[in-house]
C-alpha cells in the first residue's frame, strides 16, 4: 500500500471524530487501564522477543526464539515470597504468520500457547503448557520468590527441545516515568525529565519460553520483510502478542479477556483513557477501529509539545512519522522478520530503548533520551549503540531465562539491594 492510500484509509476512519484526550502515563504496559489495575497477577507489563545465541544473524540455522511475557508490575523485593501466578486464569501467547496492515487489518493466530497455573500450595505452584489443538504438558514447576538475601535458582522446565521458565525476575523495563508525567503535566511545557528509572529496584513475574524458531514461524511462512520494499512501511506478516484471561468463579470454562500486549506503550500512550479497557478486551485483528483515537492522540501530544501548529488537526500534516507509528501500532503485534536484525520494531530485546524511540516519533524530538540506564541482565552487555558484538557474545554466553534474577534485600534495616548472579 502506498503512503497516499494509507493516509486516505486512516483519515477515512478518523472522519468526524473529535476527542479531548488526557495526558497518558507511559510505562510500557504496566498498570495501563482501570480494570486491569485490580488484577496485578494477570496485568501484562511487556512482551519481549529475540533470537539466541546473542550473536545470531538473520537467516542463521540453529538459532532459538525467545519470547518473554512479564506480569505483576512493580513487585516489591520486601514481599518477594508473596507474588504468585493467577490460578484461575490463562496466560496466552498468540503467534501469527498471516498479519496484514491497511486497509484490511488482520492478525489471526496460527499458533497459540496457553499457560495455566494451579493453586499455590505447600510452597510450590505448578502449571501446564498447551499448544492449542496440539500437545499439552502438565506438571511444570514455577520458581518461587523469597525474602532471603539470595534468590532461588531458576527452575528450568525442558519440554522436548523447548525450555520454559515461570517465576520472579528483575523488571528489565527502564523509563523515567516521573519525569515524563511531570513534563506532560507542565504548563507551559518544560523538560522535567530526571533520568531516574521509575522501575529500578522492582521485580516482576515472567514466563519465558525458548524454542526452535520453526515451532511458531515455519520457513514456509515466509516471515520476511522485502529487502528493497516499494513502500518503507512494509513489515513482515509474522508476529506475536500476549493475552490474559480470567475465569468466572465456579465456571472455569467461562473466560473474560482482561489484558493484551504487543508493542510497548500503544495502549498507555496512544489510546485515550475511556477506551483503554475496551482496547484490552479486543484482538489485534480488530485494531482498525482504534485508528481515529491514535491519530487524535498524536495530534494532541504534538500540540502539547509545540511541535505542531495549534491550527493543524491532520495527524499526517502535523507529524511526518504518523504512517510509521500507525503501521507499528495497527495491528498491535510485535513483528518478526527472519531476514532482519533483532531490535524493535523487529521483536524487542531487553536493552532496546523503545520508549526513547517512541517519544522521538510521537513528539517529533529527534534523538530523544530520558537518560535512564539499561539494567543488568543475563545476556552479553551491548555497546552504547545497543549492539552486541560477536566476540562479546562468545566470551559471555547468555544464560536462560535471560532476564536478570529478582532483586533481593540484604542486611538489616535499612535494607539494601544485594548483588545477584545469573541465572
Amino acid at each position: 500500500m502506498t503512503r497516499l492510500t494509507l493516509k486516505r484509509a486512516l483519515l477515512g476512519a478518523a472522519a468526524g471524530l473529535s476527542l479531548s484526550l488526557g495526558a497518558p502515563a507511559m510505562a510500557a504496559d504496566h498498570r495501563d487501564a482501570p480494570t486491569i489495575d485490580d488484577y496485578s497477577a494477570i496485568d501484562i507489563n511487556d512482551v519481549y522477543m529475540f533470537r539466541m545465541p546473542a550473536d545470531c544473524q538473520p537467516g542463521q540455522q540453529g538459532c532459538k526464539l525467545v519470547v518473554a511475557l512479564s506480569t505483576q508490575a512493580i513487585a516489591d523485593p520486601q514481599f518477594g515470597s508473596s507474588y504468585h501466578f493467577q490460578e484461575n486464569a490463562i496466560y496466552q501467547l498468540s503467534f501469527t504468520t498471516t498479519a496484514t496492515g491497511f486497509p484490511t487489518v488482520t492478525a489471526s493466530p496460527t499458533t497459540t500457547i496457553n499457560f495455566k497455573f494451579g493453586p499455590f500450595a505447600g510452597g510450590k505452584q505448578f502449571f501446564s503448557m498447551a499448544f492449542v489443538g496440539g500437545q499439552q504438558t502438565d506438571g511444570l514447576q514455577t520458581t518461587q520468590g523469597t525474602s532471603a538475601a539470595t534468590h532461588l535458582d531458576p527452575f528450568i522446565n525442558p519440554v522436548g527441545n523447548i525450555n520454559v521458565f515461570a517465576g520472579p525476575r528483575e523488571d528489565p523495563f527502564f523509563f523515567d516515568l516521573v519525569g515524563f508525567n511531570r513534563t506532560i503535566g507542565s504548563n507551559p511545557t518544560a523538560n522535567l525529565f530526571t533520568g531516574v528509572d521509575a522501575f529500578k529496584g522492582k521485580n516482576i513475574n515472567a514466563i519465558v519460553i525458548e524454542m526452535p524458531i520453526e515451532t511458531v514461524f515455519p520457513v514456509t511462512a515466509n516471515c520476511m520483510t522485502p529487502v528493497t520494499p516499494a513502500d518503507p512501511l512494509t513489515f513482515s506478516r509474522c508476529g506475536v502478542w500476549a493475552t490474559t484471561y480470567l475465569a468466572d468463579v465456579g465456571n472455569p470454562n467461562n473466560l473474560t479477556q482482561v489484558d493484551r500486549m504487543g508493542n510497548p506503550a500503544v495502549n498507555t500512550a496512544l489510546i485515550p483513557g475511556p477506551r483503554k479497557d475496551e482496547f484490552n478486551s479486543k484482538q489485534p485483528g480488530g485494531d482498525f477501529q482504534f485508528v481515529p483515537d491514535i491519530l487524535a492522540q498524536i495530534v494532541n501530544l504534538d500540540h502539547k509539545f509545540g511541535t505542531c501548529p495549534a491550527a493543524v488537526n491532520d495527524a499526517f500534516v502535523c507529524n511526518k512519522n504518523t504512517p510509521l507509528l500507525a503501521s507499528v501500532a495497527v495491528p498491535d503485534i510485535l513483528r518478526f522478520a527472519s531476514n532482519a536484525q533483532d531490535g524493535h520494531p523487529n521483536g524487542k530485546r531487553l536493552f532496546d530503548r523503545t520508549t526513547d524511540v517512541l517519544i522521538s516519533l510521537i513528539l517529533q524530538i529527534p534523538n530523544f533520551t530520558d537518560g535512564t540506564d539499561v539494567k543488568e541482565y543475563c545476556l552479553p552487555q551491548p555497546d552504547k549503540h545497543g549492539k552486541v558484538h560477536h566476540e562479546e557474545a562468545r566470551k559471555h554466553p547468555a544464560v536462560f531465562p535471560y532476564l536478570g534474577p529478582p532483586l533481593q534485600l540484604q542486611g538489616k534495616e535499612p535494607f539494601h539491594l544485594a548483588e545477584q548472579s545469573c541465572p
